[in-house]
């Protein structure tokens, strides 16, 4: 932020003028089938330290 704040006092601008931005659709890659399994679950032990 320092450095957009030293960059609009050089240029004597606004943050809006350095700045564009712009909106784009992305797409999300759908698969046909679902071929994997699901992960196995894990057992875990959760320690904690004496005293609590």
């Amino acid at each position: 932020m320092d450095t957009l704040a030293a960059l609009c006092d050089i240029l004597d601008a606004t943050p809006n003028d350095l700045i564009e931005i712009t909106s784009e659709p992305t797409q999300i890659r759908k698969t046909a089938t679902s071929t994997g399994t699901a992960p196995t679950p894990r057992r875990t032990t959760i320690r904690r330290p004496d005293g609590l």
